[in-house]
């Protein structure tokens, strides 16, 4: 549940980025979207070392397919933005929602299926280990 709510502040972000510069060219919206993937690369980076240490399994086919997904949205938000500009006076703002859609709703069905490496079945290096012993103490 804890993965939906991060998807739809994200989107909501991504949203809110897209429709605060409305009136700006659209190449700008997305240059602001690419630094926010980069802002999100960095803050992934740092939880995967995270989870390293702590000796949590960590599966970077999850991190650069999340990654390029977002960076494949912002180019469709970009292409949507100049399409919807050929009939609506402000394609931005509807291209805003769309990215909060898109990314609230299929943000948890992605990572669902990229950590299943991109199949049906779990895959077992990104399945949490079982027991983990934090001391001696512990190991019986």
């Amino acid at each position: 549940m804890a993965e939906r709510r991060i998807y739809v502040v994200a989107g909501a972000v991504m949203g809110g980025v897209w429709a605060w510069g409305s009136d700006t060219p659209a190449w700008e919206h997305a240059l602001r979207l690419l630094v926010l993937v980069v802002c999100a690369a960095v803050l992934m980076s740092l939880a995967h070392r995270r989870r390293a240490r702590l000796g949590r399994p960590v599966d970077r086919r999850l991190h650069s397919g999340l990654l390029a997904g977002k960076v494949l949205l912002v180019v469709a938000a970009l292409l949507l933005d100049h399409l919807l500009g050929l009939w609506v006076a402000e394609p931005s703002l509807i291209t805003a929602v769309v990215l909060f859609a898109g990314i609230a709703a299929g943000g948890p069905a992605l990572h669902r299926w990229l950590s299943r490496g991109g199949g049906g079945t779990p895959d077992r290096r990104s399945e949490p280990s079982g027991r983990r012993v934090l001391s001696g103490v512990d190991a019986e």
